[in-house]
């Protein structure tokens, strides 16, 4: 649950950032990707602070952002699907961040408790 509350937080930024930059003239794609980079540094922050509740440490920030390769990729991907499909691209970016939640989670949770199972609070 707590994932839920702190990854709807990041997107409703990273959100209005793409937004932001979308009015500022980038593309999309270019949008997508600067949002998603800045969603990454508070991902860490907020994700070792309050979802899982480990800390986020300074070697933790340079090796934290390896993890949001996959979901960008798989971003970018259907950002492009849902552009070629005509959704408009203030709708696409936010579409395609949803879709890669469950690989966020998945990579999130492996990065900060590892194999553990989890812990219920």
């Amino acid at each position: 649950m707590r994932f839920i509350l702190v990854g709807a937080l990041n997107t409703g930024v990273t959100t209005l950032l793409y937004w932001a930059l979308l009015a500022a003239g980038l593309s999309p794609a270019l949008s997508f990707g600067l949002a998603f980079v800045a969603g990454i540094g508070l991902a860490w922050w907020m994700n070792g602070r309050f979802t899982f509740r480990t800390g986020a440490s300074a070697r933790g920030l340079v090796v934290y952002p390896l993890i949001y390769v996959p979901p960008w990729a798989v971003g970018q991907g259907l950002l492009s699907l849902l552009l070629d499909a005509g959704v408009p691209g203030w709708l696409a970016g936010p579409l395609a961040s949803l879709g890669v939640v469950p690989l966020s989670f998945g990579l999130n949770r492996f990065f900060f408790r590892g194999r553990q199972a989890p812990t219920r609070s």
